[in-house]
């Protein structure tokens, strides 16, 4: 199995687009709890409590994405297993996180969120690793992994590699 850094991107480097991913993900998380307690379900939640834990995401997301970085990898000749947990940067350990597979092209996803790799040749995975130092290094399961400079976050990544809090 090959592995290969084909984008390298922080969300910090565009403010104003993470701002407005960070509003679109706190209405979401608010419209959903609504959602469900209209179904019966999240029926703990009072509206207070959707309010308040709304008025706090945007200060977290913002700070847990202003020091992850996102990583896209191409995954080719792959049979068997493929872990993207064996994927850390080297002074933190912290490993991937949110793995999102896509098409070889990178335009829609082709797995589950958080489910097992595709049961296919070649793919793309995205995923971000959390507190990312400034001289930080990627390692996978065969040792060093080479990534290019730092470039903004694509668009088409905002929407099929969303971020997730790390509780």
């Amino acid at each position: 199995m090959k592995l290969t850094v084909i984008g390298a991107y922080l969300p910090r480097l565009t403010p104003k687009r993470l701002a407005l991913w960070i509003e679109e993900d706190v209405h979401a998380f608010a419209t959903g709890i609504r959602e469900m307690k209209l179904q019966g379900l999240a029926q703990s939640w009072s509206e207070e409590e959707i309010e308040s834990r709304a008025a706090e995401l945007p200060e977290e997301l913002e700070e847990a994405l202003s020091a992850a970085a996102l990583f896209e990898v191409l995954v080719e000749d792959h049979v068997g297993d493929f872990d993207p947990f064996a994927i850390f940067e080297k002074h933190t350990s912290s490993v991937a996180w949110e793995p999102a597979y896509l098409s070889l092209d990178g335009t829609h996803s082709i797995a589950e969120s958080n489910g097992d790799p595709p049961d296919v040749a070649s793919f793309r995975v995205v995923f971000y690793i959390h507190e990312w130092p400034k001289a930080g290094e990627l390692v996978g399961p065969t040792g060093a992994i080479i990534h290019p400079p730092f470039a903004e976050t694509p668009e088409r990544l905002w929407k099929l590699a969303p971020y997730d809090l790390l509780d």
